[in-house]
């Protein structure tokens, strides 16, 4: 019985469209511009379609201050025998740097730039050694209020962090302190439904006449401050106080003239926390620009082991010091990584001669 032609050229239009299929998706999984794919059935995070990330649009971002360790010299040109190791923050900085550029388990597109927002006093030896790493150094003044006085003396810096939102060449920045553990992908944060731009509101009760102008649009989206370990996970997505450990927003300068604005304003917000209390009051959920939550998943802070098991991808705490409240195990994991994170560099500063 001679085979039907109809038939046949289906089969042949299958298979073709098949390998078709096939090639597309496994060049896109090596070409260096795509997102990893997003697990599905990730609890309260829905699977969605990829999109190509534009690296010249997004960033990561951390910040780095001056060491304030007790009895730190001022720089480390000040003395050939500083320890750059007693510096956690820049220790961290350098974890961070491998995890979100490097590090395979965490499985982030190495495309899209990393920025550590340096303050004049980070030494030229800390801002060389990170640039080696693929770090992006952006050196920048710090930003000081008389009346602003933090409640612990290495937070005297932090207001510098806002300089961040000048860097309009990029769309959207994920800022992430450098206290942090990061254990997966968070390149799809960059997709979260938070990020979408905003309009600014118009209620006349949150317009102060001795504040500059807001922004028409803008976008501020975070997390909430767990205040403790003893939280729940999924945590609750209706609190009100923000943790600025990590945010995702759009840079405008219209915007960082509101904030330098309301840094001439004493009394304005509680300045204990600088930054964060600063962000809390521009960006607080009853005004006109209030600040969006983030999927929970995407970074924890008092982070626990029950967080990641539950799925969570980033965990702030500062592992590298003798704290006895931290999760045992996220700290094993964290001094993983940063054994990880030296032997790469060890090997490749070899393999480059350097």
């Amino acid at each position: 019985m001679a085979p039907n032609p109809r038939l046949v050229a289906f089969c042949i239009a299958g298979f073709l469209a098949s390998c078709l299929i096939t090639f597309t998706v496994q060049s896109s999984r090596h070409n260096g511009t795509w997102l990893p794919p997003i697990v599905s059935g990730t609890k309260g995070h829905p699977s969605r379609l990829q999109r190509p990330v534009n690296a010249a649009k997004v960033a990561y971002a951390t910040f780095l201050g001056g060491n304030t360790m007790a009895g730190a010299p001022m720089t480390d040109e000040d003395s050939e025998a500083a320890d750059d190791q007693d510096d956690g923050y820049y220790l961290g900085t350098r974890v961070l740097a491998y995890q979100l550029l490097h590090s395979q388990s965490a499985g982030t597109n190495n495309s899209i730039p990393f920025i550590v927002m340096c303050t004049e006093d980070v030494s030229k030896r800390k801002r060389d050694r990170l640039k080696k790493d693929g770090a992006t150094i952006v050196l920048v003044k710090k930003l000081e209020s008389d009346w602003v006085n933090p409640a612990v003396e290495r937070w005297k810096d932090v207001l510098a962090k806002l300089r961040l939102f000048q860097l309009t060449e990029y769309n959207k920045i994920l800022f992430i302190d450098a206290d942090t553990l990061v254990t997966a992908s968070l390149d799809g944060v960059f997709y979260d439904e938070s990020t979408l731009m905003q309009a600014t509101l118009a209620n006349p009760e949150h317009i102060k006449e001795d504040e500059a102008a807001m922004p028409r649009t803008y976008m501020f989206a975070t997390h909430g401050d767990y205040f403790g370990y003893d939280h729940p996970y999924p945590p609750d997505q209706n609190l009100d106080y923000l943790n600025c450990g990590f945010f995702v927003f759009t840079p405008s300068k219209v915007l960082f003239e509101y904030y330098l604005s309301l840094l001439k304003l004493p009394g304005r917000f509680d300045p204990g926390f600088p930054e964060q209390n600063l962000l809390n009051y521009a960006h607080r959920r009853d005004g006109n620009m209030p600040w969006k939550p983030l999927w929970y998943g995407w970074n924890v802070n008092w982070p626990t082991e029950k967080d990641w098991r539950g799925g969570a991808r980033s965990f702030h705490a500062k592992y590298w010091d003798g704290d006895p409240s931290h999760d045992p195990l996220l700290k094993a994991i964290w001094k993983e990584q940063k054994a990880e994170m030296e032997g790469f560099y060890r090997g490749r500063d070899i393999a480059l001669g350097r």
